[in-house]
């Protein structure tokens, strides 16, 4: 086989540095096109970018040519300089990020989610969600019944 072919499709969160409100719009939405532009430029595919004031979600097609940390680090270092050198503001991110791997089934239902984060923020706070988020995707019980740790 002469090529590789990968759909790494993954769901991405995670938060300005002490939860701080920096993504207002119209600036979110600036941000949300600065990133969509560095996941084309990383060999990435963004499907969908959306948040709230403290907190970001991607859905993309992940590069083959990078692993999860290397993709992360120079989203999260090339972003956070871009909004400083914009605002003159000291923004950062959170040290860390949640990413979840998404099945072409479910594409559609997370595109929307993330899609509809104001909305959804009105019933759930965002530390809510992201617990709701790791519960859906991390269950140790489960897999010591399956022996898997």
């Amino acid at each position: 086989m002469p090529a590789s072919f990968c759909h790494l499709a993954v769901h991405i969160v995670f938060s300005t540095k002490n939860r701080k409100t920096w993504l207002k719009k119209p600036l979110a939405e600036e941000m949300y096109a600065y990133i969509y532009g560095l996941i084309i430029n990383l060999k990435g595919l963004p499907l969908a970018i959306g948040g709230i004031e403290d907190h970001i979600h991607i859905l993309c097609l992940a590069p083959k040519e990078l692993s999860m940390v290397e993709f992360m680090a120079k989203l999260k270092a090339n972003s956070s300089k871009w909004f400083r050198e914009k605002t003159k503001l000291d923004f950062n991110w959170q040290d860390g990020y949640a990413a979840f791997s998404v099945s072409k089934s479910n594409l559609d239902e997370v595109k929307d989610y993330i899609e509809h984060q104001e909305d959804h923020h009105h019933n759930i706070t965002a530390e809510e969600e992201f617990d709701a988020l790791l519960k859906k995707h991390w269950n140790p019980d489960k897999l010591k019944e399956k022996r898997l740790v």
